[in-house]
């Protein structure tokens, strides 16, 4: 009879019960918020000041014009004086009793403008680039007549894009948001089960009392129960995580919409996402329990879960690559790269380069490669069950292959 639905229940009420779990999984939002507020407060303090200082002002400063462009009278506003004597206004400047002395070039278009001024800090600095910038644009400003031409100067045009795909307007980039959701959510389950799923199947290695649990459960049903229960273990702290996510997003897409495109769902992407997501989930939770299986004790385990969660999250790197590049050989080898699949898949399916037989293939190979290691982790488990002091190795494996084959 098997007690698969036993170990689940256990399973997940001994994780949720403990008070650990809830502290833990309540405690990141709180600091999340709470670290959010008052870096909000702090910018809002201090945003004005940093504009400011970095924003051009009137200052006391000499000048050299080689382009023959600059206005004397535009200068004179912003605290300028044609220089008469440039060395000794270098010299005033590193001696601090001069703000600035600005050389503009024969040709701007070409050549930058050389500020030399005193120190006001990282951000205050910045005033002097702007100041010189100020003073050439409003004096090539004061020798056009037409109005126009001078916003047009100041201020280029804004443009309004819209793009047609299939007879139809396209998605703009908002059409991305629902999608890439599912690739935040599989990050974040690879992080939260990583040691959740490898303490479950090594604390009863390590603590000898396999032999007696499997006396009444089979080693599938036992490794199953656990990988389901941490599942909803995992799903519990990734939906205390998402509800005030998409609460906050569903706050801000009004006031980004306008700027990227209205929010399209594609019932096709999310779909495939979804199905990558869940295949992705279960390729490495099994990932996981293998590692598990192979090691006698949580502290063997570290150096391998390591490994394992970086085989699982390596594509978040190469992302860009991958959606700007997505017919190149690199791309095709972390679409199709097991432990590469989720996170490329669905990234690509998020920015809809992933083609109907792409995804199709990448949903079957996430499963089958799921299947294959729960499998794997299952065997290594019944085997080195009353293994307690070292690690599974490849020699024992073809040992066992081939007892089991006599």
């Amino acid at each position: 009879m098997s007690r698969l639905g036993t170990v689940v229940r256990f399973e997940f009420v001994r994780a949720v019960k403990k008070p650990a779990f809830w502290i833990g999984t309540l405690a990141l939002p709180v600091v999340i918020v709470v670290v959010s507020l008052l870096v909000g407060i702090g910018q809002s303090a201090g945003t004005d000041s940093v504009v400011s200082s970095s924003s051009a002002t009137k200052t006391p400063f000499r000048y050299v014009d080689d382009s023959g462009l600059v206005s004397e009278s535009v200068a004179a506003k912003w605290g300028g004086s044609p220089s008469t004597d440039p060395a000794a206004d270098r010299a005033a400047v590193r001696a601090g009793t001069l703000d600035a002395f600005i050389t503009f070039p024969e040709s701007p278009s070409t050549a930058p403008i050389r500020v030399e001024a005193a120190d006001r800090g990282l951000f205050g600095n910045g005033g002097y680039s702007s100041l010189a910038e100020r003073v050439l644009e409003q004096s090539v400003a004061a020798t056009v007549d037409d109005p126009e031409s001078v916003e047009l100067l100041r201020n280029p045009p804004a443009t309004d894009l819209t793009t047609y795909a299939d007879g139809r307007v396209a998605p703009g980039w908002l059409s991305i948001v629902p999608p890439f959701l599912y690739v935040a959510a599989f990050f974040g389950l690879v992080i939260l089960l990583a040691t959740r799923m490898v303490t479950v199947v090594v604390e009863e290695k390590e603590n000898r009392i396999s032999e007696m649990i499997l006396t009444t459960v089979t080693a599938g049903d036992l490794i199953r129960g656990k990988v389901i229960a941490m599942l909803l273990v995992g799903f519990v702290q990734v939906g205390i995580f998402v509800v005030p996510g998409l609460v906050g997003l569903l706050a801000a897409l009004p006031l980004v919409a306008s700027r990227l495109g209205g929010l399209t769902v594609d019932p096709w992407r999310m779909v495939v996402g979804a199905l990558l997501l869940v295949g992705g989930v279960l390729l490495a939770s099994a990932l996981f329990v293998a590692v598990g299986a192979a090691v006698p004790s949580i502290k063997d385990a570290s150096a391998l879960q390591s490994v394992a969660i970086f085989s699982l999250i390596i594509p978040i790197y190469a992302a860009f690559f991958v959606m700007t590049t997505p017919t190149s050989p690199v791309a095709s080898f972390f679409t199709y790269f097991p432990t590469f699949t989720p996170i490329t898949a669905m990234v690509r399916n998020a920015v809809g380069s992933l083609t109907v037989t792409e995804s199709v293939v990448c949903i079957v190979e996430v499963f089958v490669v799921a299947a294959v290691l729960l499998w794997f982790a299952e065997y290594l488990f019944r085997h080195s069950v009353a293994q307690y002091g070292s690690k599974v190795t490849l020699r024992q494996i073809v040992s066992w292959r081939r007892r089991s084959r006599a």
